[in-house]
């Protein structure tokens, strides 16, 4: 894989997150639609039920234009249609100043339902940005300062409990210190869990591309198994040809051709079947797959051979007892983000020491690079937390490969080594390791 197919892998990893992010309209429509129903209902029950006054007209001119908001958006937009977060901010921004007018015209914050300003926020902390969040968090509060300060009376008799501004005070501390806590709270609650989703979604993307490229080198293999016997009859029949023909003649020239380019497609179709020095031209057939360890771990190397950093594999262990392994998918990827890694930041080489006993089998990878940071050290396999300072990308090759790793059932651990550099060392049980087969 070269430095300009993994450019593209990123790009079209951050396309498909971006385009799956954002909040369904649909979802925002429904639940204004039940905004306007509490309110409309509120109001019936306030003024005609318990029988105090409220202004009508404008109260009702307030939901009214909410409910026309949301007609003509199910008019002109598409239900599935997800926003961008600029536009969630700016549909949230007016259901906040709607709740703004309407507490205002109805007591402000003695209005029991002053308590809905906390809607909007939680909305945009648990789906929108950061930049989105606190805006709206402004917003509110300043809203709910406002209406500290300006409102209407609320309609009480005389004779009922009139509210002290000290009362009142405690209830804006309380609002203010609500959406703050709030939304700071779902903010981190759910963006500790999109990381992890679209972490996942990008480790199944790389090896979906592992798996298609597995796949195709199969096909290659079988295709060049199931030629190999008619070439060899062309080649054949084409070198007698040019032998009884006489030299010199346009048969014999013809002959010869055709036998120098049937030549040429044996030996494609030669390196295709016997010589899979690359993970693509690996065969679908388990049995084909079946590698030694320092084998599979070749493979990996020979991938990122091209990345300036000079890769060597050591052993050390009984070379007749090498554990073998399918070469899987998870594998592969897992193994190949962790050499990929270690050269990029690697000034010279790569070290790629493998050791078996009869119970566990380690891969350690060493770099003489600048090692891992101490800030990051411990939060290595998180998503989205980038390897080693310094360099652009997502931050995710470290946790899928940890991820991968752990599938096959392995334990992953990262250090830096005593003369400098990174150290990542992967364990597995030799048993769990032998015996999985994915084809069975």
């Amino acid at each position: 894989m070269t430095a300009i197919d993994s450019l593209q892998d990123e790009r079209n990893q951050k396309d498909i997150l971006t385009r799956s992010s954002g909040v369904r309209l649909q979802s925002l429509v429904y639940i204004r639609w039940l905004a306007v129903l509490g309110q409309t209902f509120a109001i019936i029950l306030v003024h005609w039920g318990m029988g105090y006054s409220l202004p009508l007209i404008p109260v009702f001119l307030l939901v009214a234009a909410s409910a026309l908001v949301n007609i003509l958006i199910a008019i002109s937009q598409p239900s599935t249609m997800r926003l961008t977060d600029g536009g969630a901010i700016l549909y949230l921004f007016y259901d906040a100043l709607q709740l703004t007018g309407l507490l205002y015209l109805t007591g402000g914050l003695s209005n029991p339902f002053s308590l809905l300003f906390l809607v909007p926020v939680t909305i945009s902390a648990t789906n929108l940005s950061l930049k989105g969040t606190i805006f709206l968090g402004l917003t509110t509060i300043a809203a709910i300062t406002f209406l500290g300060l300006y409102h209407e009376p609320f309609p009480l008799p005389e004779s009922e409990l009139q509210l002290s501004k000290t009362y009142i005070f405690a209830i804006w501390s309380a609002l203010v210190l609500g959406t703050l806590f709030l939304s700071g709270y779902a903010w981190r609650i759910s963006s500790d869990s999109r990381r992890m989703t679209d972490a996942l979604t990008v480790a199944r993307m790389a090896l979906a591309r592992e798996q298609q490229l597995s796949v195709v080198g199969g096909i290659a293999a079988a295709a060049a198994h199931e030629l190999g016997t008619p070439l060899n009859t062309i080649l054949l029949v084409s070198e007698e040809l040019s032998r009884e023909f006489p030299e010199g003649s346009e048969h014999a020239e013809d002959a010869k051709l055709l036998y120098t380019q049937a030549k040429k497609c044996a030996e494609v179709l030669a390196q295709l079947s016997t010589a899979p020095t690359h993970n693509r031209f690996l065969k679908q057939d388990a049995h084909h797959n079946y590698l030694p360890l320092q084998s599979l771990v070749s493979l990996v190397a020979e991938k990122y051979s091209d990345r300036g950093a000079t890769l060597s594999i050591n052993t050390m262990g009984d070379m007749d007892d090498q554990p073998r392994l399918f070469a899987t998918p998870e594998l592969l990827h897992g193994l190949g983000n962790l050499v990929s890694n270690a050269a990029e930041f690697a000034k010279e080489q790569v070290t790629i020491t493998l050791i078996w006993t009869d119970t566990v089998v380690d891969v350690i990878i060493e770099d003489d690079g600048p090692g891992f940071s101490d800030e990051i050290l411990d939060r290595l396999g998180e998503p989205y937390t980038s390897s080693r300072a310094g360099h652009g990308g997502m931050g995710l090759g470290v946790f899928i490969s940890e991820m991968l790793i752990r599938h096959s059932g392995g334990n992953i651990s990262f250090s830096n080594a005593s003369r400098g550099g990174a150290r990542v060392k992967v364990e597995w049980p030799r048993k769990r390791l032998e015996k999985e087969n994915p084809y069975l």
